[in-house]
């Protein structure tokens, strides 16, 4: 089924779970029912020697396989909306005239129609092209009660079948004002809610600002270096924390993250408070903000660490890297320092956090190699298995 609304009804070309999408894959689906009607009554009416009404079918199947075969390379929703419009506005003012096989056929196209004018044209232009409409429908029965003249039907059920059009165009005029209208107000919801979380993250950025302001002027009243250390790192971790509500104020996204943005932010701050060289290669992937966060303590503590332990006098590198391998993701943070034993039980705070923070994300899993400097490889998946 998805291959089919992406591909055969071109759902593809458009966002996902969007509105042009949904118009996009309703125009082709129109396209391709009403041209399998068309060809089954074509034949019929070839067969039958009703040649007018024939070549009235063929015309029209020929227009909607054109629109079919250009859209959306050459023309957009809305163009091909009134291509098929135009076309059937044609044939059913053509069934209502020219005899064909099945007469009755007019009364689907009737049944039809005000319901493409109003879902692709919207309510405005709807009324405008149903009211136009309603006056070409009007014209066939007038015409016909004044001249004699008899086309398909007597010009009294051709009154009917007018009559039947303008109900049920009005009809679809209300739900569609009242769908249009919720939408509206929906919109101006979402809007709101989003200004309101935009305004959160920018107040709970602000608050730790303050938050982290006040350690740093604590620490700088405590001289033992050990309890000194412990301020620098929880205010390290906070600006972490920090910068996910920055990226989260400043992009348009109040629930997504841009990674690359994210992480390569918290890897400045700390090239700030190093001499040794930092390397990012992170790939621009949008990612949920609650892995987002959790990812951004886990790159913070295990830099941090490596700051602080990896070397000794000499100078060295942390390369990091975050690409998507398949349905899965891969954050690997290494160092060239000196390692250390794997095998032994360390009581470090930044190891716990950095394999308690990694067992939160999707079906995740984590190797720590500790020879020839230590590298650290987070594998998870993209979302949790439903």
């Amino acid at each position: 089924m998805n291959f089919f609304e992406a591909e055969i009804l071109k759902g593809k070309y458009f966002i996902p779970k969007s509105r042009d999408r949904l118009r996009a894959t309703m125009v082709n689906l129109f396209i391709l029912i009403g041209a399998f009607v068309l060809l089954l009554y074509a034949y019929e009416n070839l067969v039958q020697g009703y040649y007018v009404m024939l070549i009235v079918e063929l015309f029209i199947l020929m227009i909607l396989m054109v629109a079919y075969l250009i859209f959306p390379y050459y023309i957009d929703v809305n163009h091909t909306s009134y291509m098929i419009l135009g076309a059937l506005t044609f044939l059913l003012s053509m069934s209502l005239i020219v005899p064909d096989q099945d007469p009755e056929l007019s009364l689907f196209w009737l049944a039809s129609l005000p319901i493409f004018v109003f879902f692709f044209l919207g309510v405005e232009k709807g009324i405008r092209w149903s009211t136009n409409m309603f006056v070409v429908l009007l014209f066939i029965p007038l015409f016909s009660y004044i001249t004699g003249v008899k086309f398909v039907y007597e010009w009294e059920l051709l009154s009917q079948i007018v009559l039947g059009y303008l109900v049920v165009s009005y009809m679809l005029y209300v739900i569609e004002s009242e769908r249009s209208s919720y939408e509206e107000r929906l919109n101006v919801a979402l809007e709101e809610n989003k200004i309101l979380f935009k305004e959160v993250h920018h107040r709970t950025k602000n608050n730790m600002q303050v938050v982290m302001s006040l350690l740093e002027s604590q620490s700088f009243k405590i001289d033992d270096p050990k309890y000194k250390k412990m301020f620098e790192t929880h205010v390290d971790r906070l600006k972490a924390m920090s910068l996910m509500h920055k990226n989260l104020y400043s992009n348009h996204s109040y629930e997504e993250v841009d990674i690359q943005e994210y992480l390569e932010e918290i890897a400045q701050s700390l090239q700030t408070y190093t001499e040794h060289t930092i390397n990012t290669d992170i790939d621009p992937i949008i990612i949920d903000m609650k892995i987002a966060m959790n990812l951004g303590l886990i790159f913070n503590e295990a830099v941090t660490n490596s700051i602080e332990h990896a070397f000794d006098d000499e100078m060295g590198n942390i390369d990091i890297s975050f690409k998507q391998v398949g349905e899965r993701y891969n954050l690997c943070i290494e160092d060239n320092g000196k390692g250390y034993d794997t095998s032994k039980i360390y009581k470090s705070l930044g190891l716990t956090l950095i394999k308690d923070l990694s067992a939160t994300l999707p079906n995740s899993t984590i190797s720590i190699e500790g020879q020839e400097g230590v590298k650290i490889k987070i594998f998870f998946d993209q979302e949790e298995d439903v």
